[in-house]
């Protein structure tokens, strides 16, 4: 074989022995992985990557939730500071979900019980504390404690479908000009491992 024709052949072998990658460097098994992610609707890689996280975020509907947290800290946040601006919308994430109260409220129309006895009251409460409360809007967050012992609410009718954990008399806790004062929360409900309001007063 003469050189020349010897050594195009060496050079087409070692091509060969080498997968080839896209442009941005992604070698053919795992292109194949990103093109079919891509194709069920996700976004390559990233999709992958995830996957993990949405499937720990799956929480029971029961789970009895963390007495203390960072995400339970900054709602209580919000909830001081939808009272100092007379806002309840300002901390509706503290506010047991309209979506969880119809599936676990005994009554004949539970969107509308949520509305009323839930939400509406709610922002009537936090108005009420806005007016009442002299000084409030100086007040300075120091803290907020779940009721304890927590209990278990058992079906009952006109009240639960399913078994939930509840708190009475949770506490936040603020100072106004260095003064420290609180306000009780008459209810919170846990839900798929969260606290959430169901009676502030």
């Amino acid at each position: 074989m003469k050189p020349r024709l010897a050594a195009i052949v060496l050079v087409t072998l070692a091509a060969a022995c080498h997968p080839k990658s896209n442009a941005t460097g992604t070698t053919g098994d795992a292109a194949a992985a990103a093109a079919s992610s891509r194709a069920k609707g996700g976004d390559g890689g990233d999709a992958i990557a995830k996957a993990p996280v949405e499937a720990a975020a799956t929480v029971a509907d029961d789970a009895l939730p963390p007495f203390t947290s960072d995400e339970l800290t900054t709602r209580a946040k919000h909830l001081l500071e939808a009272i100092q601006k007379d806002d309840a919308s300002l901390a509706t994430d503290l506010v047991f979900p309209r979506d969880a109260y119809l599936l676990v409220r005994d009554t004949p129309d539970p969107g509308k019980a949520w509305d009323m006895s839930v939400l509406g009251a709610f922002k009537k409460q936090v108005h009420l504390l806005h007016r009442k409360t002299k000084g409030i809007d100086r007040a300075v967050f120091t803290s907020f404690e779940l009721g304890q012992p927590a209990s278990e609410a058992m079906p009952k009718k006109r009240d639960l479908k399913r078994m939930l954990w509840r708190a009475r008399r949770s506490r936040l806790g603020f100072t106004i000009d260095g003064k420290p004062s609180h306000f009780d929360v008459v209810e919170m409900t846990g839900w798929r491992g969260s606290w959430y309001v169901t009676k502030l007063r």
